[in-house]
């Protein structure tokens, strides 16, 4: 216990912050090299005559149904979140997040302090290819090279693609939601697909969002919208983000699927 007590990623949680608060390259850069040098708790179950290390994870349910696993940043957070299981916490890398998410096929991925706002959500995708740039980073150090290459051989390759056809009722809905959403002036409905997969029905779905103001702050409504939203896109996650530069080849080509009217030429 004397262990996790002294776990602390402050830099972690600033750097999400500071995303949440200005989604662009370089803040994303920011939490991507402070998640693989963290090192997270997560509530366990116990387990009788099992080791700590066997003890199933406490998994949590979003709003939509969706099951994540919770990691918590210090034992503080976990205390606040989860009085009742803070004394059963074990200490893990993104390596063991990626561990339980294998073993689990009905986690979606992990969320980061999930009781606080803002935090992070790490859906599957994004923990694999975490977990993959962690292993990369571990094994040049343990052959005794630079890990900064490895550490910029970053992610899977993975692109932003607007759909021929959106599923049905799915960009009535959210063209309705957003209309209530004065400060959203553009909006663009895409899948986010790996280069490697080839079945887009299993794709999480990205949200992107030309505003007039921040959207940190609002994530309670961007919550509702998806939830509106889940029904028609099924099962996969629905990601809301703000536009920016690394999104310019996607909204330069694609048509947005709402356009406010004060904001049609």
């Amino acid at each position: 216990m004397e262990h996790v007590k002294n776990i602390r990623n402050d830099a972690l949680v600033e750097a999400y912050r500071a995303m949440h608060a200005n989604n662009v390259k370089e803040t994303q850069e920011a939490v991507t090299r402070q998640m693989v040098q963290a090192t997270f708790l997560i509530p366990v179950l116990p387990v009788k005559n099992k080791l700590p290390e066997d003890f199933p994870p406490k998994a949590i349910k979003n709003e939509g149904g969706q099951i994540f696993l919770p990691l918590f940043t210090d034992i503080d957070q976990a205390h606040a979140a989860m009085p009742g299981l803070s004394e059963h916490l074990l200490a893990i890398d993104i390596s063991d997040v990626y561990g339980y998410l294998v073993d689990n096929k009905e986690l979606q991925g992990a969320i980061i302090n999930p009781f606080s706002k803002p935090n992070l959500v790490c859906v599957r995708s994004i923990v694999q290819n975490l977990a993959k740039l962690w292993s990369r980073i571990k094994t040049a150090e343990m052959n005794g090279e630079d890990s900064t290459s490895a550490a910029k051989a970053n992610q899977e390759n993975v692109q932003l693609l607007v759909p021929k056809k959106y599923p049905e009722g799915a960009a009535e809905m959210l063209c309705a939601s957003l209309r209530e959403q004065g400060y959203i002036s553009r909006a663009w409905m895409c899948v986010i697909q790996k280069a490697s997969a080839e079945n887009s029905d299993t794709h999480d779905w990205m949200i992107v969002l030309d505003t007039d103001t921040t959207l940190n702050g609002k994530e309670d409504t961007f919550r509702e919208i998806g939830q509106k939203l889940t029904p028609l896109l099924g099962k996969q996650n629905i990601i809301f983000v703000q536009n920016g530069e690394k999104f310019e080849a996607l909204t330069r080509q694609a048509p947005p699927v709402y356009i406010r009217e004060d904001s049609k030429s």
